[in-house]
This record gives structure tokens, C-alpha cells and sequence, in this order.
């Protein structure tokens, strides 16, 4: 028996933004599945991936995920209320344990895989499926770890910041989206987070907005340092 055989259709997926909904095969997280999220704004895309749900419902979970804040969280329309952090070692054992303890009780989990993790990712994806739990894995993901679909990053770049002056409106970053559940790859511009905060799509792709400057490599876009409350 199959997931799809037991939920019907219209449940079968969470709702994303429609910025990112068009990058999806099915408009949606579907249950059971695992979102590898990597690049400088990897922790923001996932912010954004699960705010639609959560806004809608549905709990979240961030298990060993500590240079999180609530500032960001609820700057990307998460409400603070559907959203639980789990401290765990970073041992592969106790993180497995209380990923796979989280998902008796959460819709999504946010997480990053420690080293080693590969060795117990089975059992977990296997839990995921079973409880129809989508799991975002953030960071560098582990060679033994399939992910159904795979955001990337790149390209971010904050706009509001002139020439010595200006205070941060919001980040642009080219994301791509592929893996083995994705047909073809897609590519979008988003911003992460918008000027009145959460994702949105930036049009057209590739469009030059005065007073963006690049992320510096482990600045303001780095995963563990959020700049102003910010996620990386």
C-alpha cells in the first residue's frame, strides 16, 4: 500500500507560495518526501518553502537547528505558535532519534543531517513516508542522502545598501530547483527575504535592481550568520 492509496489527492501535498509552486511538479510538498535546501540562502529558501503550511495549520519542527531565530522565522510568515525546536547532539544515533521522535508529531521537520548521517538516513526516510512528514534537510547534504528535490541557492545579492549608506530592504537570490522527482530543472529569482518580508518571485529573471551589492561568503547571506534577525 502505497501513500498515495491511503491520502486522498487534495491532501496529498502541503501548499507552498506561489513563488515557488511553479518550481514544483505537483505545486506543492508532497507528504513523505525529503527537500535538500544548500547555497548561502539555504536556510531562508526553507524558511519560505514551509511558510504557506504552517500559516495554514500545519506544525513545524526544527530539530538541531540552534543559530535559528525567531525574528527570521516569523519574518517569512511562520507563526511562532506552530513552531517547536528540538536540541539534539550531533551524533547521527540522537539526531535520528529525535527526528524520527518529531515526526509522531509535526507536519514538517527543519533539520541539518550531521556527518555520518548517511548511515541512518534509511530508517528515517521510512519514518517520513509512513507519517506523511516532509523533511527539509539544510546545509551540505551527506553523499549517502537522496533527496526527492534539491533547492540551491545562488547568485544572492541584499538590495537597500548604497554607497556607504541605506539600511537592508530585502535579498535577491537565483534558486534551482532539480533532483530525482523534479523532471527538468528550474531556475527562478526570488527574493529571500521580500522588502515586506517572506519569498517572492523577482521579475523578469536576471533584471538589475539599483543598490543590491553581493553577499560576502559567510556575511549577511551565510547560513549560521544571520544579519538584522535574518536567516542565512
Amino acid at each position: 500500500m502505497t501513500l498515495a492509496s491511503i491520502v486522498p489527492t487534495r491532501d496529498r501535498c502541503f501548499p507552498v507560495d506561489e513563488a515557488v509552486s511553479t518550481m514544483l511538479p505537483d505545486a506543492g510538498l508532497v507528504r513523505g518526501r525529503v527537500v535538500g535546501c544548500t547555497g548561502p540562502a539555504a536556510m531562508s529558501l526553507s524558511l519560505g518553502l514551509a511558510a504557506r503550511a504552517t500559516a495554514t495549520g500545519s506544525w513545524l519542527a526544527a530539530v538541531g537547528v540552534p543559530m535559528l531565530g525567531a525574528e527570521a522565522v516569523a519574518e517569512f510568515g511562520i507563526p511562532l505558535s506552530r513552531l517547536v525546536a528540538i536540541e539534539t547532539d550531533r551524533g547521527p544515533s540522537a539526531w535520528a532519534e529525535r527526528v524520527g521522535a518529531a515526526a509522531d508529531g509535526f507536519d514538517l521537520i527543519l533539520t541539518r543531517p550531521p556527518s555520518g548521517a548517511e548511515r541512518v538516513v534509511r530508517k528515517i526516510k521510512q519514518r517520513m513516508q509512513a507519517r506523511g512528514v516532509v523533511l527539509f534537510a539544510v546545509g551540505p547534504t551527506s553523499p549517502g542522502i537522496s533527496c526527492d528535490v534539491e533547492f540551491t541557492t545562488v547568485s544572492v545579492e541584499w538590495a537597500g545598501l548604497g554607497e556607504g549608506h541605506g539600511s537592508l530592504l530585502g535579498r535577491r537570490a537565483v534558486v534551482r530547483a532539480g533532483g530525482r522527482r523534479v523532471p527538468r530543472p528550474v531556475e527562478r529569482e526570488l527574493w529571500l527575504p521580500g522588502p515586506a518580508g517572506g519569498v517572492a518571485a523577482v521579475e523578469p529573471l536576471g533584471e538589475q535592481h539599483d543598490g543590491c551589492v553581493p553577499a560576502e561568503p559567510g556575511g549577511p547571506a551565510g547560513i549560521d550568520r544571520p544579519v538584522l534577525g535574518r536567516a542565512g
